[in-house]
Formats: structure tokens, C-alpha cells, sequence
């Protein structure tokens, strides 16, 4: 396997997690939590004058690594697994327009902008925030998150749809009907929405409240409106979640006993050892050693066994061989 393909192997999100793509993951969220990190406590006067430079440091060797990582992902992008990728040239391209790494990009420009001097340091140490949406990319619950607002899009925009018509109207209706009698507050129909946007969220800052009566049952009723309308939103959101959750666990199901050629030996003496209740046959491996037969039940626990227990017996050796 060529250095490419291996790191091809780690950073694609597609393929199975080894020892190497978890310790890869694990280092690089603990990378991207202490730089966001830095960036939360550089905002605080007293720690950025003791602390600076630390935080310079810090900030020039996460920089130098997103740099390396975005400059591997995009070189190793030809061995992803999606066609579209294949071209030396153009498959790069393609790459380099997707989502994340886009937002692989994002965690390197704002540090690249800052040394060259072209831009508020202020603005630039918030830009470093989005860092945080590299995590994104190894997380399994915003995975199935996402999945769940590609499936449920049409009735998620529908849901929309209805609260932006009945923000509207309400706020037309309460600009109409308060308009007079408190001008100071609802000044307009785009400040009336503001209120309508509070009520249906039911937060109820306080800062705009209906004095007349039909202003009120107005306002009980948008209030109504907006309970029935985020628990339909929420209910259709938890029940499209646990169907993604029900289609990823059939998808990758959990392994109740994994035997790889690495982690299994077998003893001369199995059958002694598992008991002759087992009616397991001679076998012979082409290179004259005893070879185990595969079993597609364990013989301990009764769990169906993965097909790596179907690999050739002749690559597992025995004890003292």
C-alpha cells in the first residue's frame, strides 16, 4: 500500500476505523479543543498579557498543522472512494470544493490573513473559532443529523414555511391592532415580527407586549400557534433521528467476537480443549502444518462469527509452530 493510499485509508470518513484513524481522530480533536480553547482565554485581558506568548506558539503550530492536513487531504483525495475524485487534476478540484474541506481551508486562512497583516486581529481570532466545525467530521451523531435533514427536507421546509407565514401575518395583525396605542413599541410590521418570532419561540423577552384586548388574543393565539408548530418540528426531527440510528446500527452492527489472524492462535490441542462435542474434521494446509477449520458459530458463546473467521486457515499459525 503506497504512502498515499495509506493516508487516503485515514482521513476518509468512508472507510473502516483502524487503530491508526482513531488515534489520528483523537489527536486531532485534542488539537482542535486546545486551540479553541486559546482562543476563548485570549479574550480575557489579564491571561492574554501573561500568557501571549504561549498563546502565539500555540497558535503557529496548530496553524503549521491544519496547513500539513489540508495540504495531505487534498494530495491523498484521489484514493477517496468517490469517482468523482480520480482525476489528478480536476478530482482535486472537486475535493477542494466539498464541505469539509472547505471548512479545512477556513481553519488555515484566518492565521495565513493575520500574517500578512490584512485584516482585524479581532475579527481574525473569532474566524478561528470554526475550527470547531472540523469536529464535525468525526462525529456520528451530527452525521446521522444531517442525514435526518436530507431525508425529512421536504417536511422541515414545509414546517418553515409555516411559521415564516404565520410570523408574518401576526406581526401584520399586532402592528395593525397595536400600532396606535403604543407607536414607541411596535413602530412597524418588521418590529411586530420580532414580537411574533418571541411569542412563537415562547421566549417573551418583555419588550413588546400587547395592551389592547384584541391585541392579546391575538397574541394567545400566536402563542398556540407557536407551541403546536415546535412540537410537530421537534417530533418529526426525533422520530427521523431515531430511524437514521435504526439504519446505522443495521448498517454497522456490533461484532460479538472478531478473530483476525493477528489477535488468534490456535493450540494443537483444541479439540482437547473445546471438548470432543464438536465435530471438527483433519484438516491439512498446503504447506503440511494443521489447519483449524473455520466455524461460523463460536463454539464459547454461541454469537456468529465475522467473515474475517472465513480467511484461509493456512494464514493462522499454530502454537509452537
Amino acid at each position: 500500500m503506497t504512502l498515499r493510499r495509506q493516508l487516503a485509508v485515514i482521513f476518509e470518513d468512508e472507510e473502516p476505523r483502524n487503530a491508526a484513524t482513531r488515534a489520528f481522530n483523537l489527536a486531532l480533536a485534542l488539537l482542535i479543543i486546545t486551540n479553541v480553547s486559546c482562543v476563548i482565554l485570549e479574550s480575557v485581558e489579564p491571561i492574554r498579557r501573561n500568557y501571549s506568548g504561549i498563546f502565539e506558539l500555540l497558535e503557529h503550530a496548530a496553524t503549521a498543522i491544519f496547513a500539513a492536513e489540508y495540504t495531505l487531504r487534498v494530495w491523498a483525495s484521489v484514493d477517496f472512494r468517490n469517482p468523482r475524485y480520480r482525476d489528478p487534476v480536476l478530482g482535486r478540484l472537486h475535493y477542494m470544493r466539498s464541505f469539509f474541506a472547505l471548512v479545512d481551508l477556513l481553519a488555515v486562512l484566518p492565521a495565513l490573513i493575520g500574517f500578512l497583516g490584512a485584516a482585524d486581529l479581532r475579527v481574525l481570532r473569532l474566524l478561528r473559532l470554526l475550527r470547531m466545525l472540523k469536529l464535525v467530521r468525526h462525529s456520528t451523531t451530527f452525521g446521522l443529523l444531517f442525514a435526518v435533514l436530507r431525508e425529512e427536507a421536504r417536511s422541515v421546509t414545509a414546517l418553515l414555511f409555516v411559521l415564516l407565514l404565520t410570523v408574518t401575518i401576526s406581526g401584520s395583525l399586532m402592528y395593525m391592532l397595536e400600532g396606535e396605542t403604543q407607536p414607541d413599541v411596535f413602530t412597524s410590521i418588521p418590529a411586530a415580527m420580532w414580537w411574533a418570532i418571541e411569542t412563537l419561540t415562547t421566549v417573551g423577552y418583555g419588550d413588546m407586549v400587547p395592551m389592547t384586548l384584541a391585541g392579546r388574543i391575538v397574541g394567545g393565539a400566536v402563542s398556540i400557534i407557536g407551541i403546536g408548530t415546535l412540537a410537530l418540528f421537534s417530533g418529526l426531527i426525533t422520530v427521523g433521528f431515531l430511524d437514521q440510528l435504526k439504519l446505522y446500527r443495521e448498517q454497522h452492527p456490533k461484532i460479538a467476537v472478531a478473530i483476525t489472524e493477528k489477535t488468534i492462535t490456535v493450540h494443537r490441542s483444541y479439540r482437547e480443549r473445546v471438548g470432543d462435542g464438536l465435530d471438527l474434521p483433519a484438516m491439512t494446509s498446503e504447506r503440511g502444518k494443521p489447519a483449524i477449520p473455520m466455524l461460523s458459530v463460536c463454539p464459547h458463546c454461541g454469537s456468529a462469527l465475522s467473515d474475517a473467521a472465513t480467511r484461509d486457515a493456512d494464514r493462522i499459525e499454530p502454537f509452537g509452530a
